[in-house]
């Protein structure tokens, strides 16, 4: 593998942990001769813009340091073009639930073996076609989409604190409140509904700081994990709480699970949708897989 990447910073991933990393996985970089051509974000979509700019002028290996939502508008800023492109992700956020489920090392000097060994795989992509402000739009995510309690979860999201414990707050402090809509499922030959506490299309294992709402997920299998949850009371929710870190969650008999290239939910009334932890706009949404659809950098 050539030894020549663009690192996409986000110095603001994790409450400035990306900053502060950087240094660390820059002279462990060095030490492996993997040359960096270093550009910073400076606020929402410049990421996408520079992974644009960078593949049209013939970049195709871009290291992406930050956090899922960084991912997220680096994969957003690839998704115009037809070069092939591998993704490596420097896992510097607050969730990191993409990397966690790829078992990207986070340690500099790991992670730098791990680029300079150069095994990728050929990861599937997801198409999200949602109701955005203007009309229908399109959006691409690597890791998870949820329509239902996560995304509420994340407009409530407070806006300071360690995320990892706000986000386990708000969802704490939001089941009292939380009314799921109507929610109506395609999937392949099967229609199926019901008042849902929420429902992912999941590439990856986890989402929410290490919550395993897909455990049986793969990223190369051109299949999207559909989950749906019952609502189900306050009580009954928290107790579950366990089954969604240790990954026993699809054993429940309040949870469905299905493979499908392809789905669509309706909700009534219009529900939030989020993609790899960044809010979308509302359904109705559908949702297909492209298999393969760019190299990611795995140990």
């Amino acid at each position: 593998m050539s030894t020549r990447w663009l690192a996409i910073i986000n110095p603001a991933a994790g409450r400035g942990r990306a900053a502060r990393l950087w240094p660390r996985y820059a002279a462990a970089l060095a030490a492996r001769g993997i040359n960096i051509e270093l550009q910073a974000t400076a606020g929402a979509g410049d990421a996408s813009r520079i992974a644009r700019a960078a593949v049209a002028a013939g970049g195709v290996r871009i290291l992406c340091v930050g956090g899922d939502g960084t991912v997220h508008e680096v994969l957003n800023g690839l998704r115009d073009t037809t070069v092939r492109v591998t993704l490596a992700v420097a896992a510097c956020g607050t969730g990191n639930d993409w990397a966690r489920g790829q078992a990207i090392p986070r340690e500099p000097r790991a992670f730098a073996a791990m680029l300079a060994a150069g095994r990728t795989l050929a990861h599937d992509v997801g198409v999200i076609e949602f109701e955005g402000k203007g009309g229908r739009e399109v959006r691409h995510f690597l890791n998870l989409a949820g329509v239902g309690y996560d995304a509420y979860v994340l407009e409530h999201l407070p806006s300071r604190g360690p995320r990892a414990l706000a986000y386990l707050a708000a969802v704490a402090a939001g089941l009292m409140r939380y009314r799921p809509p109507l929610t109506q499922v395609t999937a392949g030959d099967e229609r199926f509904g019901g008042r849902y506490f929420a429902t992912f299309a999941a590439l990856g294992r986890y989402a929410g700081g290490g919550m395993q709402f897909a455990p049986r997920a793969r990223a190369d299998d051109g299949l999207v994990d559909l989950v749906t949850i019952d609502h189900l009371g306050v009580l009954s929710t928290l107790r579950r709480l366990p089954s969604i870190y240790d990954g026993r969650l699809l054993d429940d008999p309040a949870v469905l699970w299905r493979q499908v290239a392809a789905l669509s939910i309706e909700t009534d009334p219009p529900a939030r949708v989020q993609a790899d932890g960044q809010l979308l706009g509302t359904t109705p949404i559908s949702i297909h897989v492209l298999p393969g659809a760019i190299d990611t950098v795995v140990p």
